[in-house]
């Protein structure tokens, strides 16, 4: 039942590609954000003009997730986010309030342009159909819909138009429109849905309180005639993601990082001698080509790369260890192994809580446990497996675990009670007022192999010779 008085609410607003267009949708609201902008340091904000109107800025994938479990009243996310946690959750707590039209996008099922596969050839074929995402469930959904008889579906971080032909028979990704995928040697096979920025709102929340207040300055906004924040966007440069010629028999597949690893990783290679084309900010290709003509390449995502490795894609990849001790943690027999320490992308991966909380060591959190306070003990992080084995190393007997997909540190002290991150200087987390509690291990990049690529005839000699020239150049460093 609705109070009489305006309850305070709590946002949960958008980083990276939204943010600019939100933030003008927000000044038309008359919200009263100033600090919400690009060149913005600070995750919490409270309203100028809106009393006990409070705003944090949360990774987009994550805002559905947290307004459907009641930590945020409203949120502002492109709906393709609500789409995939709805169908998954269709019970779930959340609900589109209004489309508010700009980053608009399809999610399309898309195949390699090179392929003549329809979507009759799927519903009538025994293929087991490969499938990588970031949308899992809207892929699977899809998938039954179509009447696949046989499929797999392979989630990842991103970078999804990287894998077909050679790894994958699809992908489900978001594109602006059709001739968007085709600049990605893409062919759309069928669109699943259509995603726009969008209000969202927990249904319990509006059962319990009143929020009409700001829902008039939402709805007010949104009908303004001039919509400055639905201008038509200036089209982002595609990566160049042409189609590389089948790779001879026995090359070996090595798979290196793209986002801000890659820098780093263009550095090593150079260090070691091997001449890249393609592979930088200028010029960044999914398929680079290298001096070595028994090397073939691929750029993906590297908290993706173990996995892709273990599955065979790839027979060596550079990540970092943080992500490959993840991996072993879910998968304790694959047959991912560390060939090399490549020094660079250092980071320490650890347990951090607010400065306010009395403990200075996880010894002093499980007492605090034990007196009755932080149960269950919260934990936001994006190593959902190195924490889940932590803990219960550390005899934490009550505990959930919330995955994220970055801006971690913004979780406390609110929607979480610790966090395992990774710093390199631990700066960051001073400046959002977190302590380092515990350090969990360090972690560089490494090249990563599949153990049975190393077992087999005709790669072995290969794959030596690159640990070799790999361990020669960390050694440099």
């Amino acid at each position: 039942m609705a109070n009489n008085a305006a309850s305070p609410a709590r946002l949960a607003l958008p980083k990276g590609k939204m943010l600019a267009r939100t933030a003008e949708f927000l000044k038309d609201a008359g919200l009263g954000f100033d600090d919400y902008n690009s060149g913005t340091r600070i995750y919490r904000m409270r309203s100028q003009a809106v009393p006990g109107l409070l705003a944090k800025m949360l990774n987009e994938r994550d805002i559905p997730v947290q307004v459907a479990v009641g930590n945020y009243d409203f949120g502002i996310c492109s709906s393709e986010w609500l789409q995939e946690l709805q169908a998954r959750y269709p019970a779930s707590r959340v609900f589109k309030v209004a489309d508010l039209g700009y980053d608009s996008a399809g999610i399309y099922l898309a195949c390699s342009a090179s392929s003549a596969i329809s979507a009759s050839d799927m519903a009538g074929g025994s293929a087991a159909w490969r499938i990588v995402t970031e949308y899992p469930a809207l892929a699977e959904a899809a998938a039954y819909r179509m009447r696949l008889k046989r499929f797999r579906i392979f989630p990842c971080w991103g970078s999804a138009e990287a894998y077909p032909p050679e790894n994958a028979d699809f992908s489900v990704l978001r594109a602006r429109d059709e001739d968007a995928l085709r600049s990605l040697n893409l062919r759309p096979v069928s669109r699943l849905c259509q995603s726009n920025a969008c209000i969202i709102a927990s249904k319990d929340s509006l059962q319990a309180g009143d929020f009409s207040g700001l829902l008039r300055r939402f709805a007010s906004a949104a009908n303004i005639k001039d919509k400055p924040w639905r201008k038509p966007e200036r089209p982002t440069a595609a990566i160049n993601n042409d189609l590389s010629p089948s790779a001879p028999q026995g090359n070996i597949w090595l798979a290196l990082a793209d986002g801000h690893q890659q820098i780093h990783t263009a550095a090593f290679l150079e260090k070691a001698g091997i001449t890249m084309q393609g592979y930088s900010n200028d010029a960044l290709r999914r398929r680079p080509s290298c001096g070595i003509d028994w090397l073939s390449i691929k750029v993906i995502r590297p908290q993706d790369m173990p996995q892709q490795v273990a599955n065979g894609n790839f027979d060596l990849a550079i990540t970092g260890r943080d992500w490959l001790l993840d991996h072993l943690c879910q998968f304790p027999s694959s047959p991912v192994t560390d060939l090399a320490d490549l020094g660079f992308g250092r980071v320490r991966v650890v347990a951090v809580v607010g400065e306010e909380v009395p403990a200075d060591s996880i010894a002093a959190i499980r007492e605090l446990i034990s007196a009755g306070r932080m149960v269950p003990l919260r934990i936001a992080t994006e190593y959902i497996n190195i924490a889940d084995k932590y803990l219960r190393d550390k005899h934490i007997a009550r505990y959930r675990v919330i995955p994220t997909w970055g801006a971690t540190e913004v979780y406390l002290p609110e929607d979480a009670d610790m966090l395992i991150e990774n710093t390199e200087t631990g700066q960051t987390l001073a400046r959002h007022r977190l302590k380092i509690i515990d350090t969990l291990f360090e972690s560089t990049a490494c090249l990563i192999g599949n153990k049975n690529s190393l077992a087999a005839k005709g790669k072995r000699v290969k794959i030596d010779k690159l640990v070799r020239i790999f361990r020669e150049a960390a050694a440099k460093q």
